[in-house]
């Protein structure tokens, strides 16, 4: 089990060099942004090999707020755009949401409103709402969207010409009198 730990702990810290550079040596938005979703992937692929709930969810916690610090880090070093940020920290919002204990239920139509509105906007489902299927469908939507998030540093100068090019073709021009 320790050994788990302090292979999640060397992936965490994996990310951070990148995070550490100047903006001036910055391998780029992607390669951050990839390190970021990256982090996700395997800090749940090795959260799966087992552990006590109480210990998971301590290093689930450990886990997002370290990984919301490298994302406010990075987009103040201007390796992450805006859009990315902004998804990124919603799906670690919606991780946490739906790992949060709530003892009493008193969160629970928050979560769920939540949970809901995520999973519409990302898999175009209604949420199921409780049991394994509600879970599995939570687990889908947030694979989907760190794809997405993968998509969109794919595309991101792909997404800037097409912009340039509507810019030029439907700029206004002016007129002749």
């Amino acid at each position: 089990m320790f050994r788990k730990f302090v292979c999640l702990l060397t992936l965490i810290f994996l990310a951070c060099p990148l995070l550490a550079r100047e903006p001036g040596d910055a391998p780029g938005e992607k390669e951050v942004g990839y390190a970021l979703l990256e982090s996700i992937a395997k800090t749940f692929h090795d959260l799966a090999a087992g552990g006590s709930k109480d210990e998971t969810i301590k290093r689930i916690e450990r886990f997002l707020v370290n990984s919301m610090a490298d994302a406010r880090k990075a987009k103040e070093m201007k390796q992450i755009d805006p859009v990315f940020f902004a998804r990124y920290s919603r799906l670690l919002a919606i991780i946490k949401l739906s790992m949060a204990p709530d003892p009493g239920g008193i969160l629970v139509p928050i979560i769920d409103q939540e949970l809901k509105r995520f999973v519409n906007e990302v898999l175009a489902e209604d949420y199921k709402g409780s049991g394994l299927e509600a879970i599995g469908q939570v687990a889908r939507a947030i694979a989907e969207e760190t794809i997405n998030l993968h998509l969109h540093l794919d595309n991101v100068e792909a997404k800037a010409k097409l912009w340039k090019s509507f810019e030029e073709k439907y700029r206004e021009k002016p007129e002749k009198r």
